[in-house]
């Protein structure tokens, strides 16, 4: 659906795709000096303080660049930092930019210029349902790499995952995107799949030791409809899955199969928002946590440094179940995007992997 610029014709915004939001084109509008204003969307029920995903696309038909003012109204008024800052993704997000603006609470205010295309304009640097299908087309079958299926989401989406490793080695599962805006941790993996293909990764002492079950997009049902935090079925895929998983189908595919692998190791990646200056590892093995202190990747360059604690994640959430049932070893993370392109957060996602994994095989003389 697109809306056009009264003013400059040749300007047209458009929603209603795969991942938009507002995925409604009545929340758009131009007033009569140019100006677009966008109301973002929140879903039913999101949680207070999720007011972060946004992406529509603007399309100049001209030949020429044009200025377009953009005034993006947020969903809820209190100010987060995610408004000071988005990010533009040229020729649908071939190449991506980040702006630095300065917004006012409820209130994101900004000149942007279109060149002619299609381009995005976003709070997090898209990585939609067709990125998530293509990512798992692009490595199923290269080695080191497997795809297993392991059923739909509730509205009919794949649900798989990238296996690599030794099947008969320490069971590790890794998640990301339960919360629809989290597009980082997906371009983390992609960055170590791409190592991984690309050096031969199959034969390494960890993948040796490891069988490591990669899950890109564990909740694409609320990546398709542009939800920031729940599934359409209201269910959070970050802190409900062991309590709410009848709720949603998917949700209960996905638990089942996760609880099925009794794993040694359960990684669950998020993201977040605003200028934030530390990459959070945390973890309920202070001798995991310790080790991965000790030889984290240097981040200073993206002024970045390591926040590491040894805590345990909250009940509800599927981890906590899994390190109650088998004794699974719990590990969160959350890399903010601030500072950082996607070509960036796919290089960190190369150096935390390849630093990560050896631990958790217990190569190179450590003991998790």
């Amino acid at each position: 659906m697109l809306v056009a610029s009264p003013k400059q014709p040749e300007i047209s915004i458009e929603v209603e795709f795969d991942n938009a939001n507002p995925a409604a084109a009545g929340l758009v509008r131009f007033d009569q000096a140019g100006v677009c204003e966008i109301r973002q969307q929140l879903e039913a029920n999101a949680p207070a303080g999720y007011s972060f995903h946004f992406n529509i696309a603007l399309l100049n038909a001209s030949a020429r660049a044009a200025l377009v003012p953009v005034k993006i109204v947020w969903a809820e008024p209190e100010f987060d930092y995610c408004r000071d800052y988005m990010y533009i993704g040229y020729d649908a997000g071939k190449t991506w930019r980040m702006l630095s603006i300065s917004a006012s609470h409820a209130v994101t205010a900004l000149k942007v210029v279109v060149p002619p295309g299609r381009h995005l304009l976003c709070c997090t640097p898209k990585f939609d349902v067709g990125d998530y299908l293509a990512l798992l087309e692009r490595f199923a079958g290269a080695p080191p790499f497997e795809r297993i299926d392991i059923g739909r989401s509730a509205e009919g989406r794949p649900l798989a995952c990238l296996r690599c490793g030794n099947p008969a080695g320490r069971r590790v599962a890794v998640t990301t995107r339960a919360h629809g805006y989290e597009t980082a941790g997906a371009y983390c993996m992609a960055g170590w799949f791409e190592f991984a293909a690309e050096h031969g990764s199959v034969g390494s002492a960890a993948l040796d030791r490891l069988n490591v079950h990669f899950f890109p997009m564990i909740n694409p049902d609320a990546v398709a409809h542009g939800n920031c935090c729940l599934a359409p079925t209201g269910v959070n895929f970050g802190r409900e899955l062991a309590v709410r998983a009848e709720a949603d189908a998917g949700a209960r595919t996905l638990a089942d199969f996760i609880c099925g692998l009794r794993p040694a190791y359960y990684l669950d990646m998020h993201n977040n928002t605003g200028p934030h200056l530390s990459d959070a590892f945390r973890s309920d093995d202070a001798g995991l946590a310790e080790q991965f202190r000790a030889r984290a990747p240097d981040r200073s360059r993206d002024q970045k440094f390591w926040n590491v604690n040894h805590v345990a994640p909250p009940a509800g959430y599927l981890p906590r179940l899994c390190r109650e049932r088998f004794g699974t070893v719990p590990i969160l993370t959350e890399f903010p995007w601030y500072t950082r392109l996607p070509a960036d957060m796919r290089e960190h996602g190369r150096q935390f992997f390849e630093t990560l994994l050896p631990l958790l095989a217990g190569a190179n003389g450590t003991k998790p």
